[in-house]
């Protein structure tokens, strides 16, 4: 049950809501399915969900390759050497093999960086991971948002077809009996006909939003199902905490595309760290044994230890221009964090500000409806009175129908925006748990 925690100034519109609301609950059959079933199918068997998750298992790999740069480096080589009888360095034996081990001592904070950048990438991949089970959640909801407005759009025309049906007999026979004129009729049935084409345009929006869900899910949506189990409105409220400046700070604090510009910021971090590093020489010790030597025949196996400094200078002064382009890169990160925010930001205020209206609008057409109903009714015994005419009973007719209409649009609009919103603060993990 909807319950939409607003500011006290909507208090009152927010009770309306929640009568709203009412008109979706009741007893659920057991293989009803609900819109938090089709996002949890979605996110566990979409191929676009699969393939993200496949690149977090690279970057933890990576992440593994990074820690063991700081381990020692085995090497083993064979040589042959074919040389000149008179050749004095290579007196000795054809074939000389070596192993090595070589350990970095100190490399100027280039494996420390190294394994940052790699930590940051891991973080960049899980952010897209849940960036992509976010959006992909969303065009759950969507796709569900069109369905559920359609399947009321058919149910108002469906109404609305039964009495202009009885409206069309009505004045058939009263023309039998000379009481209404033929253009009484005529435009009866052109109303009728019109309605009929309404009823058919719904169906075939609700054909194409199951169709929607159905390549989302990877399998067949049936529309008798989803209608057991109408979703309603989520609620907004977390922990007593209510307005637009909560569900902000909410939405900024989880949101996967700005924690995915916050890591690509601290990858580039990483990237200045490693090419400062290139300015300083590694100092590393390497320990290796040999097998045969050149120099002589039927030696002993040597063993030899070294310590080294080795520098990693690119040409003329590219390493300095190689840090000034990783220091640009690493602003760049940091403003997109902020051009993220403010998306992230432009997307909660605008959907809060459409969900407190839809709450206004919905007291407004529900007023109306009833009004239209009214007036529908008033009309039909007026006209048989003889104090209104057939023009004004089709009119009243066609007015109700729209004020269904626009009341099934309104209600789908509420459904999609408070499980939008829901997803933005909460995770789209905790809008897909199924209720208990």
């Amino acid at each position: 049950m909807f319950v939409f925690k607003s500011p006290p100034k909507c208090n009152a519109l927010a009770r309306v809501c929640l009568c709203v609301a009412v008109l979706f609950a009741g007893s659920l059959p057991a293989h009803a399915q609900r819109l938090e079933q089709l996002i949890h199918s979605a996110l566990a068997s979409h191929p676009s969900a699969q393939g993200q998750r496949a690149l977090v298992e690279s970057a933890e790999a990576g992440v593994d390759s990074a820690r063991w740069q700081f381990y020692p480096t085995p090497s083993v080589s064979i040589e042959t050497a074919q040389a000149s009888a008179t050749d004095r360095l290579y007196q000795g034996e054809n074939r000389v093999s070596t192993a090595r081990l070589q350990q970095p001592l100190w490399t100027g904070g280039r494996l420390t960086a190294g394994m940052d950048k790699a930590a940051a990438g891991l973080v960049v991949s899980q952010a897209s991971l849940e960036e992509v089970r976010l959006q992909l959640g969303l065009r759950v909801v969507q796709a569900y948002g069109d369905w559920l407005s359609a399947y009321l759009k058919t149910l108002a025309n469906e109404k609305s077809l039964a009495t202009h049906l009885r409206l069309r007999e009505q004045v058939k026979r009263r023309l039998s009996e000379g009481a209404s004129a033929e253009s009484d009729l005529t435009l009866a049935v052109t109303r009728l006909e019109s309605i009929s084409a309404d009823v058919t345009a719904a169906r075939a929006q609700a054909e194409v939003a199951l169709a929607r869900l159905g390549q989302l899910l990877g399998s067949p949506v049936d529309g008798a199902v989803l209608a057991q189990a109408v979703a309603a409105p989520r609620e907004l409220a977390n922990a007593g905490r209510t307005g637009v400046q909560a569900l902000l700070e909410m939405a900024l604090g989880i949101h996967p595309t700005v924690a995915k510009a916050q890591a690509q910021a601290r990858v580039q971090e990483a990237v200045v760290g490693e090419r400062r590093a290139d300015l300083s020489p590694e100092l590393y010790a390497r320990i290796e044994r040999q097998y045969g030597n050149y120099n002589f025949p039927n030696g002993e196996p040597q063993n030899r230890l070294f310590i080294g400094l080795a520098s990693r200078f690119g040409a003329g002064l590219s390493t300095l221009s190689n840090i000034e382009a990783a220091r640009t890169q690493h602003a760049a990160a940091l403003t997109e964090i902020e051009v993220q925010s403010r998306t992230v930001s432009e997307q909660v205020l605008s959907d809060y500000a459409l969900a407190v209206s839809t709450v206004s609008r919905l007291a407004s057409i529900q007023a109306s409806l009833k009004a239209a109903a009214d007036v529908s009714t008033s009309y039909d015994r007026q006209f048989l009175a003889g104090r209104k005419s057939w023009l004004d009973v089709m009119n009243a007719a066609r007015e109700l129908a729209q004020t269904e209409t626009q009341l099934a649009d309104l209600q789908s609009t509420q459904v999609v925006v408070t499980w939008r919103l829901a997803a933005y603060t909460r995770g789209i993990d905790a809008v897909s748990e199924e209720k208990k």
